[in-house]
């Protein structure tokens, strides 16, 4: 259907979404169609232009503004035929409507929006032509900061559901595109694309289809059936198995994308050592690539492996080289060069220890692809995420003036928590409730009181910082339209079951998470879960969280490490491990500055070691770093 001349012609003028499901999947189709035909750069493309879903426009805070298009009253009927002008005078109606439309513009003119503000809502609304748009996409990219590697992951079409439901959407066949938007050679080398495919895949999509509702069936129990010995047992029984079958889930997704999980891996911190080594790399590969004939994307590819060579093992680097060239001289050159790499790099960092720490990868990711636990490929990564190369655009557009070093920087002093709002989560409530009287006792609180609109958009999300913990993501007491009017300014924490998960709404829709609302609203940082959680490992990662990256109100509190968790999580008395506890006076180096290192922490399982437990908090928007507890390094 969708490869007829006369119906592609036209749905080559829409953004995604514009006329329904076909316009998204035309694009991923024409994706599908030039990569096949080695056209790379024109399937990136039209990757990148299926992404963006034009009806997000409804939901930016902009949405005044853009009915400011409108043309005037005037232009209208400049702009109308002769014999529309003729039908216009003997039509009372329309006349009633032009005089109506012109007091209204009497009354209150209309403000032209700014070019620059159009351009940063949608930069390819204008280009049909996919040679000028991924110079367009490429000239996007370089005006980010340039210590960003941009990754964008992309499910091809599929055409059987086109008119599917979600749960049917996610679970279908289809190969993933990885794209290297913006790499450790931009912008001397353009961007690169990969694809991956196969059986493994497919199972891959239909096992992690059943992931929320698995774990769903584990944890929802009735408490007067869990008093018996056998049914505890049980019930940890078939927890552990949940456990094991996610470990295996994660195991396998990793082996589908290997030996390319080192591409997640972003920029090394900017100090003069890392550019004297990447100056001497940059030479090596350059010159192995020229007397090779290697192409481009042979040559990102070799030195994105070369600035990481030292976090990669035997296995990795071999798998490596067997992927970049079938010829065994090249591959044995190759493999001694980054073993020797490798080397080079350990004694940089020996030397220079902010040689390894990394700037924060930020992920473009298809919202067929959102529920994939993308940050568990590379866990010792920085991660953020967003669901368009435009949303990310129009994020570091508006807030780039607070942007250093690649990272939104923010000075967190007054904050307002929302905490069980229903008053059913007894024992969390409890817990969250001790902690912030404790930890950010200089915050505003509200507990277990539902809060209105008013409260939410004029105070809580106008603070420094805004945390909720309670069912889902908050949504069910502000309309998502509510926040997207309003110019949200805090950093945001959705501490709640699928907090930012991507839902559908029915049949074929554009799917949305609550981060989607906070983003519209220009949102810098949001985090918030992947699937749900039992409460207990939520508070606890919540808190730690929050400790690590926010400054208690006073200084004589002992740090969150030292207090008894047994004794919070049970009765939520906060008190010390240990007879002689220190205080923050004594713990300067405590904190954290960067939120995505905190949750790479996380991901490690550093703070929760289950996997069920440290895999589902994500980053979203743009890397945040609270000035406040932590001084910028470079």
């Amino acid at each position: 259907m969708l490869e007829t001349g006369g119906e592609a012609k036209m749905l080559s003028r829409f953004t995604s979404a514009d006329v329904g499901p076909e316009a998204k999947e035309y694009n991923l189709l024409r994706a599908d169609e030039e990569y096949r035909n080695d056209n790379v750069e024109h399937s990136i493309y039209y990757q990148v232009k299926a992404q963006f879903q034009s009806t997000d426009l409804r939901y930016l805070t902009e949405a005044a503004e853009l009915e400011n298009q409108r043309p005037t009253t005037e232009e209208l009927i400049k702009s109308a035929s002769s014999q529309e002008k003729k039908d216009y005078k003997k039509n009372k109606f329309l006349q009633n409507i032009i005089k109506y439309l012109k007091q209204k513009e009497l009354d209150k003119p209309p403000e032209k929006p700014t070019k620059e503000t159009l351009e940063y809502l949608d930069f390819l609304e204008d280009i049909q032509d996919p040679e000028a748009g991924l110079t367009r996409i490429s000239d996007v990219c370089h005006s980010l900061p340039q210590e960003w590697c941009v990754l964008q992951l992309c499910k091809s079409f599929n055409p059987a559901t086109t008119y599917s439901v979600f749960n049917e959407i996610i679970a279908s066949n289809g190969a993933i595109y990885l794209t290297l938007l913006r790499h450790c050679r931009s912008p001397e080398l353009g961007p690169i694309c990969l694809r991956f495919s196969g059986d493994e895949l497919a199972n891959l999509f239909r096992e992690y289809s059943t992931l929320v509702e698995r774990f769903r069936r584990v944890v929802t129990v009735d408490p007067l059936n869990m008093k018996g010995k056998e049914a505890k047992q049980k019930y940890w029984e078939e927890l552990n198995a949940f456990d094991t079958f996610l470990q295996k889930l994660l195991s396998d997704f990793r082996n589908i994308i290997s030996p390319y999980c080192y591409l997640f891996f972003g920029k090394r911190y900017d100090c003069t050592a890392v550019q004297q080594q990447i100056k001497i790399i940059n030479t090596q590969v350059d010159d192995f690539c020229l007397v090779n004939q290697w192409s481009s994307h042979q040559r990102v590819l070799l030195s994105q492996a070369a600035l990481h060579a030292n976090r990669l093992n035997a296995a990795d680097l071999k798998l490596i080289c067997y992927e970049l060239t079938r010829n065994e001289n090249e591959i044995q050159s190759v493999y001694d060069m980054l073993k020797g790499l490798a080397n080079d790099w350990t004694q940089v960092e020996e030397r220079q220890p902010l040689a390894g720490r990394r700037f924060p990868t930020i992920l473009v990711v298809d919202e067929r692809l959102d529920h994939l636990h993308w940050e568990q490929l590379v866990t010792v990564q920085e991660f953020s995420r967003v669901k368009s190369l435009h949303c990310l655009w129009r994020l570091y557009q508006n807030n780039k003036s607070s942007i250093k070093h690649g990272y939104y920087t923010t000075n967190i002093k007054q904050g307002m928590c929302i905490i069980n709002p229903d008053a059913d989560l007894v024992n969390s409530g409890r817990r969250m409730r001790s902690f912030f009287e404790y930890w950010l006792s200089q915050w505003q609180h509200l507990f277990q009181t539902v809060p209105t609109e008013e409260v939410m958009v004029k105070q809580a999300l106008q603070a420094d910082c805004f945390v909720y913990a309670g069912h889902g993501s908050g949504l069910q007491y502000v309309n998502g339209r509510v926040i997207c009017r309003a110019r949200v300014r805090s950093v945001v924490f959705l501490f709640g079951c699928d907090s930012t998960r991507m839902l559908g709404t029915g049949l074929y829709s554009a799917l949305y998470g609550a981060h989607d609302y906070y983003h519209g609203a220009l949102c810098p940082s949001i985090v918030g879960t992947l699937m749900p959680a039992l409460d207990g490992n939520m508070d606890t990662v919540s808190v730690t969280i929050l400790s690590l990256w926010l400054a208690p109100g006073d200084k004589k509190v002992m740090p969150w490490t030292h207090i008894d968790r047994v004794s919070w999580l049970k009765t939520g008395i906060i008190k010390g491990k240990e007879e002689k506890t220190p205080t923050m006076d004594d713990q300067p180096n405590y904190h954290i500055g960067s939120l995505c290192s905190i949750l790479s922490l996380v991901q490690q399982g550093k703070v929760e070691p289950n996997i069920y437990n440290c895999c589902i908090y994500v980053c979203r928007g743009l890397p945040a770093w609270n000035m406040a507890v932590e001084k910028m390094p470079l």
